[in-house]
This record gives structure tokens, C-alpha cells and sequence, in this order.
């Protein structure tokens, strides 16, 4: 068996030769970005993300502004901006696109029938992007990043977090969704799937509609009247781009709060680690750039999930976690 040492010379080896295939002189290659937020809502949590593909690109050759452009684009909660940003990238010729949701992927597959899309969505085989994992055998390939599947896991954790809870508040996005083409029938069945986890768990799941940032305030409005014991943050555009408002509020009413990753800023977090997400996003692009088919490279699923509990903030809306809970965690913040 490989020894540690040999094996990461081995990948250091292996990255050095797809760098060196990488570098044809005088050609620029073009990248296209459709992320969910703008950079007026960054965080250094999700600059590191982006980084994380940006770094990756360059220690893979492909270096921004020397011999790579990145065109960025960014919806804000708004799906429907993605067909005009598709459209673009379609003009631009950009040699492939990274899009890190189901709104983005599709917009760019009804605007090209070549054009490469690496993808850090949910789940590409139910979106119908692709047809299996192990063989796409289309134009999509990259990460699933295993964003709703995780929901009754994370149910389980706001459960354990506060025990006496019995019901959890879950902001979702049902449009955004049907929006991006996946079927009204589905949607349901998703529902009734997370209710009847919630009831193994003795809990009641009460559904928030957030389809447009202007849906917030109403939805707040309701939560004030009928506190519930514990809130779920869904991993949608829109309650990205509400981050700011839901920690808020989270904060005001001294709500224990569960959001997919670490810098959101919930009390809780559960999900994949996006950095390692984008970084090996950043190979599958390399390896497009390189002459590779999407539809002949595997897509994966994230090797590693991390629980965080911020006892920051635990505290600071009066909630002690459970130390047994804490065992749990890859990490504490405190």
C-alpha cells in the first residue's frame, strides 16, 4: 500500500502534469461563474469559497488575469436573471460554466447544447442534468452537493440541540423549484417526506414560503405572532441572499437556528464543506479545459459533511447545548 508521503507526491505529481497540459501558450480561457449572491453580501466565510475554486484554477495553471478570465454573474435571489446570464456566456464563447444552483444549470442548458456546465447543485440526477452519476453522458458533470437530501439530518440535530422542542420552522422556496423545472408532484412528495421525518422525530414541521426576498417581512411577521421552538434555513438562492435578515431575526426572538454552512451564522450548521466542494470543481474545470467530455466524468458527492455549533451565538440567545451534542461536532465555535 501507498504510504501517505508518496501518495500526496503522487497528487502533486499528477496536479504538475494537468498544469503543464493546461498551459498552451497565448490562450486565454474563458470561465463562466453564475453564483446566487453578489459580492455586496460576502462574508469572508463565503469569499473563502470562491476562493477555493479560484485558488484550485490556479495551482491547476489557469491563472485570473494572466491567462484566465472568470465571468461572474450573479442572480440575488432572482432565478430568472439566469436566462439573460446564459445568454451572455452563450455570446462571451466561454469555454465552460460553473453553476452552484439547479436555476443556473438549466437556463445555460436551454441556451447551448455544447456548452460544458460543471455544477455544485443538490442533486443533478433528479434535476435531470444528467443521467446517472457515475456516467452524465451529457453536457453536466461536477458535485452533488446534497443540499435538501440533508434536511432530515439536520432536523435531527435542531431536535438534539433543543430537546424540548416541538415544532421546527423550516423557510423554504416551493417557486424556486417549480421554477426550476422540477415537477409539482415532486415538490409534494418532498414535503411529505420531511413531515413524516419531522414526526419520527415527535416534532411538527410548520413550512415558511420565502419565493422573493419581498416575502420576508411577512413571514417574520408570522414567526413574531407564533414563535416556533427551533428554525431550519433551507439551502435556497433566496434565503442566501436573506442571510443578514434571518440571523437578525434569529437573534431578536432568541430562536436556535440551523443553516447548511458555518458562515451563515446560525447557532447550528450542517452540510458539505463547500471550499473542498469548489476546489474539486476547480479540477472538473480544468479537465474540461483539457479536452475532457462532461458527460464522460463521474460526478461526486461531497467525502466530507461538518456539523458547527457557534456557542457564540448559542449564548448569546440564552441556550445551553447539550454537551452530548458537542462530542458530535467537527467543530465549536466559541
Amino acid at each position: 500500500m501507498m504510504d501517505r508521503r508518496k501518495l500526496i507526491g503522487a497528487m502533486a505529481a499528477f496536479s504538475a502534469t494537468l498544469a503543464a497540459r493546461a498551459q498552451v501558450p497565448g490562450r486565454i480561457y474563458r470561465i463562466g461563474y453564475l453564483g446566487n449572491t453578489s459580492p455586496q453580501y460576502d462574508t469572508p466565510a463565503e469569499t473563502r469559497i470562491m476562493n477555493g475554486l479560484v485558488v484550485r484554477l490556479r495551482e491547476l495553471g489557469f491563472s485570473e488575469g494572466e491567462n484566465t478570465v472568470i465571468e461572474r454573474r450573479f442572480a440575488d435571489g432572482r432565478n430568472e436573471r439566469y436566462v439573460d446570464f446564459a445568454a451572455e456566456m452563450v455570446k462571451l464563447n466561454v469555454d465552460t460554466v460553473v453553476a452552484g444552483n439547479v436555476a443556473g444549470v438549466r437556463a445555460v442548458l436551454s441556451a447551448s447544447r455544447t456548452m460544458p456546465i460543471v455544477t455544485t447543485t443538490g442533486d443533478p440526477v433528479q434535476a435531470g442534468f444528467a443521467a446517472s452519476l457515475a456516467h452524465p453522458g451529457g453536457q453536466v458533470t461536477g458535485m452533488a452537493n446534497l443540499g435538501t437530501e440533508l434536511i432530515p439530518k439536520q432536523l435531527e440535530l435542531l431536535k438534539a440541540a433543543v430537546p424540548t422542542a416541538r415544532q421546527i420552522a423550516i423557510a423554504r422556496c416551493p417557486d424556486c423549484l417549480l421554477k426550476a423545472g422540477v415537477s409539482a408532484a415532486e415538490v409534494d412528495a418532498l414535503t411529505v417526506e420531511f413531515e413524516e421525518g419531522a414526526r419520527s422525530l415527535g416534532l411538527k414541521l410548520r413550512h415558511l414560503n420565502v419565493n422573493a426576498k419581498d416575502d420576508f417581512d411577512a413571514v417574520a411577521a408570522g414567526l413574531r405572532r407564533e414563535p416556533p421552538d427551533a428554525l431550519l434555513i433551507g439551502p435556497t438562492q433566496i434565503n442566501q441572499v436573506l442571510r443578514d435578515e434571518w440571523v437578525a431575526l434569529a437573534g431578536e426572538m432568541r430562536l436556535p437556528t440551523l443553516a447548511l454552512y458555518p458562515g451563515f451564522g446560525a447557532m447550528l450548521s450542517y452540510g458539505a464543506d463547500f471550499v473542498a466542494i469548489y476546489r474539486r470543481a476547480a479540477e472538473f474545470v480544468a479537465r474540461i479545459l483539457n479536452g475532457a467530455r462532461p458527460g464522460d466524468l463521474p460526478i461526486e458527492q461531497p467525502t466530507k459533511l461538518e456539523f458547527v455549533v457557534n456557542l457564540k451565538v448559542a449564548k448569546s440567545i440564552g441556550v445551553t447545548v447539550p454537551p452530548a451534542l458537542l462530542l458530535r461536532a467537527d467543530d465549536v465555535i466559541r
